[in-house]
C-alpha cells in the first residue's frame, strides 16, 4: 500500500513538472502505522508569464516633402567657358549671334515711305564677344563688344561733283564698339552693391533687360527713344557712363538702382568751361511679389527657373540749369509665372513719358509698350502678341505698333528660333507699313 501511494505521488509530480501543473497534489490520508517522515515534494516549477505582446513598431517618422522643384520647360542653360583660381577670381567667356531674314516695307520705315514692294536682308543682327567674372570673390566685372546689323542694306544718297544725286543700297559694316564695361563692388552682398563704368542708366524694365534674355525678336521700338540725344557720337543704345548704387533689401522684396550719369555735357561759352553742369540722375524701384530679379539686366522670361511678379517705377532727371529740364518717369510690370505641366505665362507692360524741355530735343511723349505669350511646355513654343503706341505733342505725330509671332525655345536662350510680323502705323501716313522677322540665336555665358 504504502510503494502504490509513493508511486503515484512520483507519478503525478511527474505530470505537473513536466507540464504547466496549477495546483499542488492531493496530501495523502493518515498513515495507519507511524514511518519516517518524507521529504516534502519539490514545489511545481513556476512558469513565468508570457511577455506581454510587444507593441506594433511606430511609423517611421516621414521625411518632409521637398518643394516642388522649379518647372523645366527647357533643356539647362549651357555653361560658359570658366575658369577658376584658388583665390576666389574667376573669368568667363561667352558668344551672341544672331542671324536674321528681315522683309519689310518702305512704308515702315521711320520716316515713312510711299515707294512700293518689299526690301529683303540677310544680316546679323547682334555679333557680341562677352567676357565677365569675380576678382577676389568681392568685384565683379563685366565687357562686351557688338557689331550690329552687320551687311544690313541701307540707303544711301551720295552727290556727285555735276551735283546728280544717286541712291545705292550700302550693306552696312559700322564696326566693333563696346556696348558695356563695367564693375560691380560687392560691397555687401546682395544689400548693396555699386556698379561703375558704360552700362544701362536704371529706366523701365524693358530698357534694363539683356538682349540675350529678350522674349520678342527685340526691345520695344520706344524704349531707348533717347538715342543719342545727349551728346553721344553715334547711338548708345541707351548707355550711359556713371555709378549706380543698387541692391535687394526687405528680404529681397523691394529693389533700388540710384545711379548719376553723364548725360548732356553743357557747352562752354565765351566766359565759362564745357561741361560745367550737373550730371543726369537716373533712380529706380522694384517690388518683387515673388522671385527677385537678382542680376544687373533683367531678363524678358525666364523660362521656369523663376516665379517672377514685379512692378517698378524709374525716373530720369538732368537740368543744365540755363535751359528747362529734361524729364522722363515710367512704370511697369511683368509677370513671368509657370503654371504646372501645362506651360509658363509671361507678359510686361512699360509706360514711359518723355519731356525734353529746352536741355534735349525730344517732344514731350507718352509710350504704352506691352507683350504677352504662352509657353506651351510640350512644344517648347511660345506664341506672342505685341502692341505699342506713342503719343507725341503736336498734330497727327502719334504712332503704333502691333504684331505677334512665334519663339521656338527648344535650348532655351541658349538656342532659339523666333518669327515675328509687325505692323507699324504712323498717323501722319495714308498707309501703315509691315515687317517680317526671322532670327536664330546662338548664346551662352
Amino acid at each position: 500500500m504504502h510503494s502504490v501511494r509513493t508511486t503515484m505521488i512520483v507519478f503525478a509530480m511527474f505530470i505537473s513538472g513536466a507540464a504547466v501543473a496549477q495546483t499542488p497534489p492531493e496530501a495523502p490520508p493518515d498513515p495507519a502505522a507511524p514511518r519516517p517522515a518524507e521529504p516534502p515534494a519539490a514545489p511545481p516549477p513556476e512558469v513565468a508569464p508570457a511577455p506581454p505582446m510587444a507593441p506594433p513598431p511606430a511609423p517611421a517618422a516621414m521625411a518632409p516633402t521637398p518643394s516642388p522643384p522649379a518647372e523645366s520647360y527647357v533643356p539647362p542653360a549651357q555653361a560658359a567657358f570658366k575658369v577658376e583660381t584658388p583665390n576666389k577670381s574667376t573669368i568667363k567667356l561667352g558668344l551672341l549671334v544672331q542671324p536674321q531674314f528681315q522683309s519689310s516695307q518702305p512704308r515702315f520705315g521711320t520716316p515713312t515711305s510711299a515707294l512700293n514692294g518689299w526690301g529683303e536682308n540677310l544680316y546679323i543682327r547682334r555679333t557680341r564677344v562677352l567676357l565677365g567674372g569675380t576678382l577676389f570673390g568681392a568685384f565683379d566685372y563685366f565687357f562686351d563688344t557688338d557689331f550690329p546689323n552687320l551687311f544690313l542694306g541701307q540707303n544711301v544718297t551720295t552727290t556727285d561733283a555735276m551735283g546728280v544725286m544717286t541712291t545705292n543700297v550700302v550693306k552696312n559694316t559700322p564696326g566693333m564698339n563696346i556696348q558695356d564695361a563695367f564693375i560691380t563692388w560687392k560691397a555687401a552682398g546682395d544689400l548693396f552693391k555699386l556698379d561703375v563704368g558704360y552700362m544701362l542708366p536704371p529706366l523701365a524694365h524693358n530698357a534694363v533687360q539683356g538682349a540675350t534674355t529678350l522674349y520678342m525678336w527685340d526691345y520695344f521700338a520706344y524704349s531707348f527713344r533717347q538715342g543719342n540725344l545727349f551728346g553721344s557720337s553715334g547711338n548708345p543704345i541707351g548707355r550711359d557712363t556713371g555709378v549706380q548704387a543698387r541692391g535687394l533689401v526687405a528680404g529681397g522684396v523691394v529693389e533700388y538702382r540710384l545711379g548719376l550719369f553723364q548725360g548732356l555735357r553743357q557747352a562752354p561759352t565765351a566766359t565759362d568751361s564745357g561741361a560745367r553742369n550737373f550730371f543726369r540722375t537716373t533712380g529706380r524701384v522694384q517690388i518683387n511679389l515673388m522671385d527677385p530679379e537678382t542680376g544687373f539686366f533683367y531678363a524678358g522670361t525666364y523660362l521656369g527657373t523663376k516665379k517672377v511678379l514685379s512692378i517698378g517705377g524709374s525716373f530720369d532727371f538732368q537740368d543744365t540749369s540755363t535751359t528747362d529740364a529734361y524729364k522722363y518717369f515710367a512704370g511697369d510690370a511683368i509677370v513671368d509665372l509657370p503654371l504646372g505641366p501645362a506651360g509658363l505665362l509671361t507678359a510686361q507692360v512699360n509706360v514711359a513719358h518723355w519731356d525734353g524741355g529746352t536741355t534735349i530735343a525730344l517732344p514731350k511723349s507718352t509710350a504704352v509698350m506691352g507683350e504677352a505669350g504662352f509657353l506651351i511646355a510640350a512644344a517648347h513654343l511660345s506664341p506672342i502678341i505685341h502692341v505699342e503706341h506713342l503719343w507725341v505733342t503736336g498734330p497727327n505725330n502719334d504712332e503704333t505698333y502691333s504684331g505677334g509671332g512665334l519663339a521656338f525655345w527648344p535650348y532655351g536662350h541658349n538656342t532659339n528660333l523666333k518669327a515675328f510680323y509687325t505692323y507699324r502705323k504712323a498717323q501722319a501716313a495714308m498707309n501703315g507699313g509691315s515687317q517680317v522677322n526671322v532670327q536664330w540665336q546662338l548664346y551662352f555665358f
